[in-house]
């Protein structure tokens, strides 16, 4: 997917014009960067996530206000077999939320409030998740 345009697109959307979501990129990560991310995690990154790292190292929205893809380097892996059976990245925030996605059964968007500790699903994939966070309810 070219994930740009499509991302371009969601900030046209009524919703997005309206609160005022726009869209900041940054160069992309490498796949010797991926590829090291992953071994160094002993996991991989969610088919979806991962191509969207390949074309931009992250996305800012509303002036920084949200970030819907940290930085690779911002990323938190949360492997806590006490919480979890399998691991989680904490990959996105704004100011009332934190986003994370799981590296079990399937890669389904979760978020928790900054401030709270019980997570609730956000969305089904990682293209979901972004249809969300653009139409406002991020």
């Amino acid at each position: 997917m070219l994930w740009k345009s499509h991302i371009i697109t969601l900030t046209e959307q009524a919703s997005a014009r309206a609160s005022k979501i726009d869209a900041s990129f940054f160069p992309l990560v490498s796949e010797a960067e991926l590829t090291g991310w992953e071994t160094a995690h002993e996991s991989s990154i969610p088919d979806e996530l991962r191509s969207f790292l390949a074309q931009s190292n992250g996305l800012e929205a509303q002036c920084g206000k949200v970030w819907p893809v940290l930085p690779i380097e911002k990323w938190e892996f949360i492997h806590d077999q006490c919480i979890s059976s399998h691991p989680w990245i904490r990959f996105g925030e704004s100011k009332e939320f934190r986003y994370l996605i799981s590296l079990g059964h399937s890669p389904s968007i979760y978020r928790h409030a900054t401030f709270g500790s019980d997570e609730e699903f956000f969305g089904s994939t990682f293209t979901n998740y972004l249809k969300k966070i653009f139409n406002g309810e991020g």
